[in-house]
């Protein structure tokens, strides 16, 4: 009979089962021969609670994952509680409760916290370096949810692959999300017990999916207009820069009218980082001054993904570039670091002011 106070539990993620290693292991005996052995494997679902008050883990993360797949089986949710680290923030003491542990604090729903009790409270034991198991309560105050159910918990509600590959063929072919649905449950037969996910994280997929697609979009509607303006107009100058996998990083443009107004108002030029101010989050630069009738003069705008000094040396350089290589004769910044040593690199000879 196996001593469980003093088993090594192996998780197989992909199954409900647990390798039981009660001190034998250098017997030889390998992982299948060990399945076929009753007293060395059992699934999860077969372990009583003094089995479980006996387990140790090799690591914390070990631990949480074979709790979360109890608590999936018997039909309720974790959540990670007290943590105890050590003077070299190492974790010594981890607990885990059904997540109705606590009451409500007036924000949620009432049912959501009833007070539960249930928890599987861990210690790293130093010598044997493992997680051992040292409290263990499998008793809940609230109803469990039914295994036909079970998919229903946010935690365990999630399209694989398989189905975001299917859900995007069929939108590929003009196929409606609510059609998509049936077609998905008639596939998997069982209505929706059968799907793993609910009518709403289908929507909310579709609709990441969109997203993504039309923010791929505006990268070929943007290079397609800056083309179609330089058509137009052959003083219209743009350039852009790409990462290393392709996708845009920067983009800088100065059309006839800014590059003019450069030309006679441009002694003096304010370098400004509108930061995360549009709606892809990212800085917007902006090159201004002022005309002689006071009125503000943009002479170039760029778009960029960071404000690094590599990034602002990309721009400057740009900036020289659109003006035939007429410098400023000063610069006024905010203080920025990055734009002060671009400034420095790439504009030697022009004066670096301060805004008041």
């Amino acid at each position: 009979m196996s001593t469980y106070s003093e088993a090594t539990l192996h998780l197989e993620s992909d199954t409900d089962e647990v390798e039981i290693n009660s001190g034998n292991s250098g017997n030889g005996m390998s992982s299948q021969q060990g399945k076929e052995n009753s007293n060395d494997y059992k699934c999860i679902s077969d372990l009583t609670d003094d089995d479980i008050r006996g387990m140790e883990f090799s690591t914390e993360n070990e631990a949480t994952t074979f709790y979360e797949l109890y608590a999936h089986l018997h039909g309720f949710n974790v959540r990670k509680d007290n943590v105890q680290r050590d003077c070299e923030n190492r974790i010594v003491m981890r607990q885990l409760l059904c997540n109705k542990e606590g009451t409500s604090d007036g924000s949620s729903r009432p049912t959501m916290r009833t007070g539960c009790q249930a928890k599987l409270r861990l210690r790293y034991d130093i010598v044997h370096k493992k997680f051992r198991v040292f409290v263990f309560n499998p008793t809940h105050n609230h109803e469990l949810t039914p295994e036909r159910l079970v998919h229903l918990i946010p935690k365990y509600r999630k399209l694989i692959e398989v189905d975001k590959q299917v859900v995007d063929g069929l939108h590929s072919q003009g196929v409606r999300t609510c059609h998509i649905v049936g077609y998905l449950m008639g596939q998997k037969g069982g209505g929706h017990e059968g799907l793993g996910f609910i009518r709403k994280d289908l929507y909310n997929y579709t609709d990441h999916q969109a997203r993504v697609r039309i923010a791929e979009g505006d990268t070929y509607a943007t290079l397609s207009y800056f083309q179609g303006k330089a058509d137009d107009d052959a003083s219209f100058f743009s350039e852009f820069s790409f990462t290393d996998d392709g996708r845009l990083e920067n983009i800088f443009w100065a059309d006839a009218t800014s590059r003019f107004d450069y030309e006679c108002f441009g002694d003096v030029v304010a370098f400004d980082a509108t930061y995360r101010k549009n709606r892809y989050g990212k800085p917007l630069v902006i090159f201004s001054r002022y005309n002689h009738h006071g009125e503000t003069t943009i002479f170039a705008v760029a778009l960029v993904c960071d404000e690094t000094i590599k990034t602002y040396k990309w721009v400057l350089n740009m900036f020289s570039k659109a003006m035939y290589g007429k410098h400023p004769k000063a610069v006024i910044t905010d203080g920025d670091k990055s734009m002060r040593e671009a400034i420095r690199v790439v504009f030697p000879n022009t004066r670096h002011c301060l805004c008041a």
